[in-house]
């Protein structure tokens, strides 16, 4: 980077609109791409509820399982 302190007012004035400029281009672009990773999003989302719910009946059976197996357990000990 240029050394600021010898750069005219002028120049210094022209970098920052610049850089301002480009600061808007870049937030314009990356709301752009968080509006479209949305959207993507959302039109997977059945896909995901289904995911969700296998993943939730099969912790439903992972614990039924330890619920059985606790009581033949109990029911060995008695």
């Amino acid at each position: 980077m240029t050394n600021i302190n010898v750069l005219s007012t002028e120049r210094l004035r022209a970098l920052i609109e610049d850089t301002e400029a480009t600061l808007k281009q870049l937030t314009v672009e990356l709301e752009r791409r968080e509006f479209m990773q949305q959207a993507n999003e959302l039109e997977h989302l059945e896909e995901h509820m289904i995911g969700a719910e296998i993943s939730l009946n099969t912790i439903r059976q992972f614990l039924a399982y330890l619920v059985n197996d606790l009581k033949d357990k109990q029911d060995k000990a008695v």
